[in-house]
């Protein structure tokens, strides 16, 4: 792996939402109230397949940062959580599947849903609810968790996609 893609990785996933925190933890603290919902992934704390070692070590990361942050914003009752998606829908699976297959990217993507206990890819949408959720009042008690939104993927101990 490339330094370049190395440093692409840390400088979104990472520096990102560090630099997006910290831009917005301020207003919180002065309004003694505030939601953080943190993307991170399956993808490094449960799973990692090869050529995704970049990518995982800074999505695992997030779960710390999460944790850390729950703790030290609990006081000014800020929660701090984490969205973790496994297979969803977006426009980075398609381009995944067509690299993966250009004559037939819809196989690909049926493939994953096969190893997929629910049997599909999640949506966007259903991604968005757990956000949503994450960012309302109904959410008040849960701080520095993640939430794993994967159709059970992570479920087996050994599964082989699209088998």
């Amino acid at each position: 792996m490339s330094d370049e893609v190395r440093d692409f990785h840390f400088d979104v996933n990472i520096k990102g939402t560090w630099n997006c925190t910290k831009a917005i933890l301020p207003s919180m603290i002065k309004q003694n109230y505030g939601r953080i919902v943190i993307m991170s992934s399956v993808t490094g704390p449960m799973v990692a397949d090869e050529g995704e070692t970049a990518y995982a070590t800074t999505k695992a990361a997030l779960w710390g940062f999460t944790k850390a942050l729950a703790r030290e914003v609990a006081k000014f009752n800020i929660t701090v959580n984490a969205i973790c998606p496994g297979y969803i829908l977006t426009p980075m699976a398609l381009d995944i599947a067509r690299q993966s297959n250009p004559e037939n990217p819809e196989a690909v993507i049926e493939g994953i849903a096969k190893g997929v206990p629910l049997g599909r890819l999640g949506t966007i949408e259903e991604v968005g609810e757990v956000a949503a959720f994450l960012a309302s009042n109904e959410s008040t008690y849960l701080t520095g968790t993640q939430i794993v939104i994967d159709g059970g993927s992570t479920l087996p101990e050994t599964v082989s996609v699209g088998v």
